[in-house]
């Protein structure tokens, strides 16, 4: 069971301390030893209920923003998944087998233009989403979701999660987890990226417990097309406050 909750949580995922010993991705990007404790809100047993965790911090009046390359703007879509590396903190065993699975899922890159041309992507985090998962409700709480080097080769994004699994009939919760996703996207070609994703999986108590390696390809699906609204807020007046206030610098 415990394996199957690993696995999903890597499948979603594909999120700062400054580790010591830490196992490093290219470019000398290293995961986090250890994450934080989950609140005790969200321990498994306990009724699910968000208002536990007090209000989400409201990311319009933060009102960040970060630079999307060209190659990377526009909506994104992958087929498929390839896993090559999964080692398991508790019992120490690598697996390097290939598995490659059906993983088909869009995505957007790119929310404001600015005057230059250059893209822009609003960053949304804190946030909540949910996925109806059967006999289970997926409760992800994304905390954080930050660009880490952006360029003409590549893009890295580093993101941080809590997973909760919540019972339907009874609202219980019946598990929690951690994750923490070093994604990088690289250009193969007008139109095609590679991305790399390094997910590391900790129980509630902010300990390890898997590190999952994957790769898959996604190709274009249609050009940069701005987002005007986000949650009832007008995205073009927050992108020209965030404007305004860098060229007052």
């Amino acid at each position: 069971m415990l394996s199957r909750l690993c696995l999903v949580l890597l499948m979603i995922c594909a999120g700062f301390w400054l580790p010591a010993n830490s196992i490093v991705l290219k470019g000398q990007i290293e995961h986090s030893d250890k994450l934080e404790p989950v609140n005790q809100a969200l321990a498994p047993g306990a009724v699910f209920d968000l208002e536990n965790l007090g209000p989400l911090p409201d990311p319009t009046i933060a009102n960040r923003w970060y630079k999307v390359p060209a190659w990377l703007a526009g909506s994104w879509h992958k087929d498929s998944q390839t896993d090559y590396y999964r080692y398991d903190f508790v019992t120490k065993a690598t697996d390097i087998t290939t598995h490659v699975a059906e993983a088909r899922s869009d995505g957007k890159w790119g929310t404001q233009q600015d005057p230059q041309g250059q893209v822009w992507q609003f960053d949304p985090a804190p946030f909540v989403s949910k996925v109806d998962a059967g006999e289970e409700l997926v409760v992800q709480l994304v905390s954080h979701s930050d660009p880490i080097e952006s360029g003409d080769q590549q893009f890295i994004r580093r993101s941080i999660d809590t997973q909760v699994r919540v019972d339907k009939q009874t609202n219980v919760i019946r598990s929690v987890q951690c994750g923490e996703q070093i994604t990088s996207y690289l250009p193969e070609s007008d139109g095609l990226v590679k991305r790399e994703s390094s997910s590391k999986v900790f129980d509630r108590f902010g300990q390890p417990m898997v590190l999952g390696k994957s790769f898959s390809y996604e190709k274009r699906i249609a050009p940069f097309a701005a987002q005007n609204e986000y949650q009832g807020k007008d995205l073009r007046e927050l992108f020209q406050q965030f404007l305004d206030k860098q060229n007052s610098f």
